[in-house]
C-alpha cells in the first residue's frame, strides 16, 4: 500500500458552533464553525490537500462537514460553543462550552512539514509554542483565542497582553481591530514578520519591514461576517505562498473575505475560481 501522501495545508483548533443573535432577532440554529473549519474549506476550494488536528464533540459532524480533508479528532465531551450577539455590526460574544487541551503528539509524524501551516486557537486549547512543531514554508496565527478572557457567566473579553512565546516567530499573524485594542503594537511585531489589522469595511492595515500598506475593502452586501477574518487570512496566506506581493495578496484576501459574508457560515468559503473571477 502507498503511503498517503501528508497534507500540504494543515490547520489547528477548535471546532465549534455559533448561535448567532442579530440585532435583537431569534437566535439561530448551532451553525458549524471554527477558524480550522474557515481555513481548511477554503484551502480545500483552492485545490490544496488539506490535513486538520482539532479537539470536538461527538456532535459535531466532522465527516459531514469537512468531507475530503484528513481530520485528526481529539476526543472531547463537548464541542467548542459560542453565542455571537450582533448589534450593528458589533459583536460581543459568549462562551457556552468548550473542547479538550490538543498537544504535540495529536499531530501525525509526517505532517511536520507542510507548505503552511495555520493556527487559529479559539481559547487555550494549544500551547504558544506550537509553531515549533512544524517546519512549514509558511506560517499563520490568528491569536484571537489566546486573547480571550471570561468568567463564570461565560462572557468573553479581550486582554491586554497576548501570553509568553517561545519559539521561533511566524510568518502571517492576522487580528481585527476590536481585538487588539488593548494590546501594544510591539507585541504583535515582536512575534511576526507580516501583521494584518482586519478594519472590517475599512479594509485591512497590513505592517511589513517596518511600514504599514493600507488594503482597501471589497463591497459587498453582508449576511453572516462569522470566519470573514479567518477566510482573509487563509486566502492571503495561500496567495503569498504562491508568489503574490503583499499588495496582491491583501486585494485577494479582501475579496475572498467579500465573498465569504455574502453567505451564512462555511457556505461562504470561496473557490480559487470565485475569487479570480470577482477580482
Amino acid at each position: 500500500m502507498p503511503m498517503p501522501s501528508a497534507p500540504s495545508f494543515i490547520s489547528l483548533g477548535h471546532l465549534s458552533f455559533d448561535v448567532n443573535v442579530i440585532d435583537n432577532g431569534p437566535p439561530s440554529s448551532h451553525i458549524p464553525g471554527g477558524a480550522v473549519a474557515f481555513s481548511t474549506l477554503t484551502a480545500q476550494k483552492h485545490g490544496l490537500a488539506t490535513g486538520a488536528v482539532t479537539s470536538v464533540g461527538e456532535d459535531y459532524p466532522v465527516n459531514l462537514i469537512l468531507e475530503g480533508i484528513d481530520v485528526q479528532v481529539v476526543e472531547s465531551e463537548h464541542t467548542a460553543s459560542f453565542a455571537n450577539y450582533y448589534d450593528s455590526g458589533e459583536r460581543t460574544q459568549v462562551l457556552m462550552a468548550s473542547g479538550n487541551r490538543i498537544s504535540q503528539a495529536a499531530v501525525p509524524s509526517g505532517w511536520t512539514t507542510p507548505d503552511i501551516v495555520f493556527v487559529g486557537p479559539l481559547l487555550h486549547e494549544l500551547p504558544t509554542d506550537c509553531v515549533n512543531w512544524f517546519d512549514a514554508k509558511l506560517s499563520c496565527l490568528i491569536p484571537s483565542g489566546w486573547l480571550r478572557r471570561w468568567g463564570h457567566d461565560g462572557a468573553i473579553s479581550h486582554a491586554d497582553m497576548l501570553p509568553p512565546f517561545r519559539g521561533k516567530k511566524w510568518d502571517v499573524i492576522a487580528v481585527s481591530e476590536s481585538e487588539i485594542e488593548l494590546l501594544p503594537e510591539q507585541q504583535l511585531f515582536d512575534l511576526g514578520d507580516i501583521v494584518c489589522v482586519t478594519r472590517g469595511e475599512n479594509g485591512t492595515s497590513v505592517w511589513s519591514n517596518g511600514e504599514w500598506i493600507q488594503i482597501p475593502a471589497v463591497k459587498t452586501e453582508p449576511v453572516d461576517f462569522t470566519g470573514a477574518g479567518d477566510i482573509w487570512a487563509t486566502a492571503f496566506t495561500i496567495a503569498l505562498s504562491e508568489g503574490k506581493s503583499i499588495e496582491e495578496a491583501g486585494r485577494y484576501a479582501a475579496t475572498a473575505a467579500a465573498i465569504s459574508i455574502e453567505s451564512i457560515g462555511l457556505s461562504g468559503c470561496p473557490s480559487r475560481e470565485q475569487v479570480e473571477a470577482r477580482l
